[in-house]
């Protein structure tokens, strides 16, 4: 009997490769490895059904979830293949334990019981030390901690401060470690998919609205939308299984620098990694941020155009080239727009998210100047918030170039919501109120087009006045926020529609930090899908480094 283990997978880490050549050693079985772009083929050949079985029990506990994999599947077939693939033999990337290692430093019975410098050819952050247990050390430093004490610890990627939460965290950035998944899941509003995803073997960052019992528990901390992780070290791992006896199954995390009052320091790591956060939708996981257990960490491209760049990081990663690509740049820093890109063609910008404001008069001056009616909700607005409408008048933009954030920015300062003017500050406001927002549905925000020289662009003004429309219908500032954020999306969809009608394009790739919005990741990635080829990155975070990979030459 042969059998086809089918793995959809992104990554280039060739941790799943190996772990299968491992396991295959284990078995009296007849096996081979098949690479196909995105898809990992493992034919198992042996007369006895027993091994087969035995085999693929094995396997499933060998292999770690990843963030890479989106689909599995098993088979028989008839033929083996002729030839299978022979390992590259490259450095391996920083990754905490794989289940194997995890298994046995675990084991009181294992000579690498609470060994930290315990790892394999798949794991580990290839430092050296002394192999013994470090249990005592652990658990001493579990006490202090659980005492109050907040502790400076050295891990394997860099150096970082943990303690209790209280209300000194209110003080600093920081995220939150967890004992487990079961933690993660009582103190958050988490989809099953992000609960998957924050129990990968990549152990990522997730953004995640914090709940009822968390307030309840932890009611001196001020902020909704908080970073969870799991252990991604074998430093922090023990440490968290010394503070689960003590009842302690969350710590903050932090790079910044703060008072600390003990320190553990079991290593001297030169290595300082940014851990990879993540977001998850019904369909696609897209990595945010960070470099640990990613590729592609020396990239050096000068004199790039950001969006250009970020477009075609996705279209190398997926090699697309000889597909007809749109491409969606939603960046809160860079410029947005939506490309075209062909072989027949080359690329083209099919719509941009470009436009110009000097002044936040300028901007009801322009309103005022569309029609009468554009007059009257001014001339209301203004009379209903006539302090507010004042203040907010003499505000000026120093903006080089707006984008679809920064519109955001200054609806969320028309809105009441920021009396901050820096215009990414602003719209972040009004991000986070759409991000704890709980409903199904928000208000219906106009996104319109308009032409300029024959040249299509979104029309802010039109977004503007309905929001300012539902402010005078005392809309609720949460649902406000999200309709602004929901009614982007569809949008976006909409155009996307009739691109594909006009143009017959193949696929669609998104990238930006503008992705980072929980709802809006999920909404698009669960919609767009419905008509179209989706692409994100795939090892690579969705701006920033993707520019540096992406760089003009295909433009």
């Amino acid at each position: 009997m042969i059998l086809e283990f089918s793995f959809g997978y992104l990554s280039s880490s060739l941790v799943y490769e190996k772990i299968i050549f491992r396991t295959l050693k284990l078995f009296s079985v007849e096996g081979k490895v098949v690479k196909n772009s995105d898809e990992l083929l493992l034919y198992v050949e042996s007369e006895d059904s027993n091994e087969l079985e035995n085999f693929a029990n094995r396997l499933s506990i060998e292999l770690p979830h990843s963030i890479f994999l989106y689909s599995t599947a098993v088979k028989v077939v008839e033929e083996m293949p002729s030839e299978t693939l022979v390992l590259e033999q490259r450095q391996k990337l920083p990754l905490s334990f794989c289940p194997k290692c995890l298994a046995e430093v675990v084991d009181e019975s294992n000579e690498n019981y609470y060994n930290i410098f315990h790892e394999c050819e798949v794991c580990g952050y290839g430092i050296d030390g002394e192999k013994k247990s470090y249990q005592d050390d652990f658990a001493k430093t579990a006490k202090l901690i659980a005492d109050g004490l907040v502790v400076e610890v050295d891990i394997f990627y860099g150096k970082y401060s943990v303690g209790i939460l209280d209300k000194k965290c209110n003080d600093f950035n920081f995220d939150l470690l967890c004992f487990d998944l079961s933690t993660i899941e009582n103190y958050t509003n988490s989809s099953k998919g992000e609960i998957v995803a924050l129990g990968a073997l990549e152990k990522p960052l997730i953004r995640l609205k914090t709940d009822l019992r968390f307030k309840s528990d932890f009611e001196d901390i001020e902020n909704e939308l908080i970073r969870f992780k799991l252990p991604d070290d074998a430093i922090l791992y023990f440490l968290m299984r010394e503070l689960n006896k003590l009842d302690v199954n969350i710590l903050f995390i932090t790079k910044d620098s703060i008072p600390t009052q003990a320190k553990l320091d079991l290593i001297d790591s030169k290595i300082e990694l940014e851990p990879i956060e993540c977001v998850v939708g019904d369909n696609h996981v897209a990595i945010l941020r960070g470099e640990k257990g990613l590729p592609y960490n020396n990239l050096a491209n000068e004199n790039l155009i950001p969006h250009i760049g970020a477009f075609f990081s996705v279209i190398k990663e997926h090699s697309l080239f000889d597909k007809t690509v749109v491409g969606v740049n939603l960046s809160k820093e860079y410029h947005n727009d939506i490309l075209v890109y062909s072989k027949k063609f080359g690329t083209v910008e099919y719509l941009s998210f470009k436009f110009e404001f000097s002044s936040m008069q300028e901007v009801f001056d322009s309103i005022v100047a569309t029609n009468e009616t554009a007059q009257r909700l001014v001339n209301n607005f203004k009379n209903k918030f006539a302090e507010h409408y004042e203040v907010i008048s003499a505000i000026k933009f120093n903006e080089t170039d707006f984008n679809v954030y920064k519109l955001w920015g200054i609806v969320s300062i028309i809105l009441g919501y920021s009396k901050d003017k820096d215009l990414i500050k602003a719209a972040n406001i009004l991000e986070n109120s759409a991000s704890s927002f709980l409903g199904v549905k928000g208000p219906r925000i106009d996104y319109k087009l308009k032409s300029v020289d024959s040249k299509v662009y979104l029309d802010p003004l039109m977004t503007i006045r309905t929001a300012m429309s539902f402010k005078l219908a005392e809309v609720d500032k949460l649902s406000l926020s999200f309709g602004v954020v929901e009614s982007f999306v569809e949008f976006i969809s909409t155009q996307l529609d009739e691109i594909k009608t006009e143009m017959k394009n193949d696929v669609v790739v998104v990238t930006g930090s503008l992705l980072e919005n929980r709802q809006l990741f999920s909404k698009l990635s669960k919609e767009i899908s419905v008509n179209h080829n989706l692409f994100f990155n795939k090892e690579l975070p969705v701006d920033g480094k993707n520019i540096q990979y992406g760089g003009n030459e295909l433009f």
